[in-house]
């Protein structure tokens, strides 16, 4: 219990990390947020696959009922459609549950009460802030699969199932560039500093003024954006975790660093074309999201679940930040990684209810209706190898394509709860102009060194 209640104060800072955001948009106050709404009830028959490995399919599973907590507010429907086909052809009873909470401290209250979900969609961290209490999914099917690849593995066991693979970077408004340009656009032929500004000055010449929107949002900055200087050490997950341990011991000096002083060059380029330049730290996500739909800009950073833009155009994708001085394929290679994790509980659930969740899980990828939960119904670019579905979602569809070319940089989501609040801070006086970079480069090794 003590650990519980430290876990919950420890996590009240951890809105900002939203790897993923949990949601189409940035998390706002101004957010619908009801604590939880469920689903269950019955709907027309789903056909069998006769392929699937998953033993929830046969009449064994015929009224057992779980409870899955969703994270992602833009799938809430689809989660509630999927319960309704998957009782109807498993006899399994999906309860589905909502929060808009901090997915630790969610859970920490649950898990103090003693009344936790069976099976629960969580952020990177929580795997190991409450490791203790999860199922070891070693065993299951889908780990031969890839599973093993995206899913979190402690001490030698997987307890997380990758549910949800995204990307960070540049998104781009291709209809929007060639307007001005005249030319299609291939985001290769743009993938160095210089051949990138070229194009932000044609653009602007040619009536695009601002063609660049950046959000103000502390997880935005810090945790997506500046995050880039841990995932872009090596493209491993051994070089993110030495940079950050050297940060902590304080070997690393950034102003010094090349990887800091590319990545800021970049910021600062991006800067002299942000549309909310004159206020940078009043910019609106929803406003910068209808910019780049619309196509006063041609280039937003952020991340692959950004969707609300397909209404405008499809011809939009997304890619690396373009930098300069670098040593490891960071122009080349896209920022990508499971941003939400499916776990099972293993303290409170019963057997047969945990057996019920690990079958879920199973459906989820040997299953045709499963995979059409993932793939089509939730745009989610899947983690496993032997689905051959390709999402249509053009964000996601241009991520993937990244993915399956092998074109993906490792994404270190270690990062503490705090560091979208606290660097996110420091990032925000840089974008108001309020600190230089050093100033900056201080700040952050001070953040750092305080977590050793």
């Amino acid at each position: 219990m003590k650990k519980l209640a430290a876990i919950g104060l420890a996590l009240i800072m951890t809105a900002g990390l939203c790897i993923g955001c949990g949601s189409k948009e940035a998390p706002k106050a101004s957010d619908p947020a009801p604590e939880t709404t469920a689903a269950g009830s019955t709907a027309k028959p789903a056909g069998d696959d006769a392929d699937a490995k998953t033993n929830a399919t046969d009449a064994s599973g015929q009224g057992t009922s779980i409870t899955l907590l969703n994270t992602k507010s833009e799938l809430q429907t689809q989660f509630e459609e999927m319960a309704k086909k998957y009782k109807e052809q498993t006899g399994v009873t999906v309860e589905v549950n909502f929060t808009s909470d901090v997915v630790g401290t969610h859970l920490a209250g649950k898990y103090a009460a003693g009344d936790p979900y069976t099976i629960m969609l969580v952020d990177h961290p929580d795997v190991y802030d409450f490791q203790e209490y999860l199922a070891d999914l070693s065993g299951e099917d889908w780990i031969k699969d890839g599973g093993d690849t995206y899913g979190i593995t402690i001490d030698g066991k997987v307890y997380s199932f990758p549910f949800t693979v995204e990307a960070v970077g540049l998104i781009y408004n291709a209809d929007a560039i060639e307007k001005i340009t005249g030319e299609t656009f291939k985001p290769a032929d743009y993938a160095a500093l210089d051949k990138f500004e070229g194009l932000l000055k044609k653009l602007a010449d040619g009536g695009m003024a601002a063609p660049v929107a950046i959000n103000k949002d502390d997880w935005s900055l810090a945790n997506h954006f500046f995050g880039q200087l841990y995932d872009q050490q090596g493209n491993t997950a051994d070089g993110s975790i030495a940079f950050v341990d050297s940060l902590k011991s304080g070997e690393t000096k950034l102003s010094e660093n090349a990887r800091f002083n590319s990545l800021m060059d970049s910021f600062d380029l991006l800067k002299k074309y942000n549309i909310n330049g004159s206020d940078p730290l009043s910019a609106d996500y929803d406003l910068n999201n209808s910019y780049l739909a619309e196509g006063q800009v041609a280039f937003w950073f952020n991340g692959s679940w950004a969707t609300d833009i397909y209404e405008h155009t499809e011809n939009i994708g997304i890619m690396p930040l373009p930098q300069k001085d670098t040593t490891d394929d960071a122009n080349t290679k896209l920022v990508s990684g499971a941003s939400k994790e499916f776990v099972i509980d293993a303290k409170y659930a019963t057997p047969e209810q945990q057996q019920a969740a690990k079958d879920f899980l199973n459906w989820l990828v040997y299953d045709e209706a499963g995979q059409t939960f993932m793939v089509e119904e939730c745009s989610i670019i899947p983690a496993f190898s032997n689905i051959q579905k390709k999402v249509s979602a053009p964000l996601s569809a241009s991520a993937q394509e990244y993915i399956n070319a092998g074109q993906s940089m490792y994404w270190y989501q270690e990062i503490p709860g705090d560091h979208g609040t606290q660097a996110g801070a420091s990032l925000q006086k840089y974008l108001g102009d309020n600190i230089k970079r050093d100033e900056l480069a201080s700040e952050i090794e001070t953040y750092w060194q305080a977590q050793k």
